[in-house]
Order: C-alpha cells, then structure tokens, then sequence
C-alpha cells in the first residue's frame, strides 16, 4: 500500500516537472509546409462535405495565388524568400487557414 502511494506521488512529481510538449516547443512550420497542409485540409474538408465543390475551389485558388507569389518572390530574391516575404506569405497563410476555420464553423452552426 505505501509502495503504490509512494509510486504515484513520484509519477505526479515528475508530471509536475516534465514541460508539456504543447507549451515547450511550439511548431513552426515552413512556407512550403503551411501550403501543403492548407491544401491537405481543403481536400480532406471537401471529402467530409464540410465544404462545398465552389468553397473548396475557392479556397485552393487563394492558396494557389499564394504559391505564385511566393515563386515570383523567390525569383527576383535570387531563389530564397527575404524575412520580410516570409511574414507577408504568412500573413496571406493565415488568412487562408482563417477563411477554413470560419467555413467549419459556420457549417457547425448551420448543422445544429
């Protein structure tokens, strides 16, 4: 019986102490991987009809705009993205993943 007690305070001590992998290391994705998985979303949203044919065709033209830009970028910058492209790509990133967030949602209501 103490055994047990005092293996579980020593598990909970360490819990306590280990960081959380969410607060500890935050993700940090590269423009190239932000587009792919923007892109895997829409087909997989489409796929669960959580989007319609026109949202999910609309959505992947705004991500493809994005990938345009970030070629043209890149070509006049001698094939790399200055720190100052990479912000405005992410910021263009946001919006799209923002405009899939608000679909989802507005679908959730919209079910209910």
């Amino acid at each position: 019986m103490i055994r047990q007690l005092v293996s579980a305070l020593l598990v909970l001590a360490v819990l306590q102490i280990a960081p959380q992998t969410s607060e500890a290391k935050a993700r940090r994705y590269t423009v190239t991987q932000r587009h792919q998985i923007l892109a895997a979303k829409i087909n997989r949203m489409e796929k669960a009809g959580e989007l319609t044919l026109r949202e999910a065709r609309d959505l992947r033209d705004d991500n493809q705009d994005v990938w345009q830009k970030v070629n043209r970028m890149k070509a006049r910058n001698g094939g790399k993205l200055s720190y100052k492209n990479i912000a405005e790509v992410e910021k263009d990133l946001n919006s799209i993943s923002n405009k899939i967030h608000k679909k989802a949602l507005q679908k959730r209501v919209e079910d209910d």
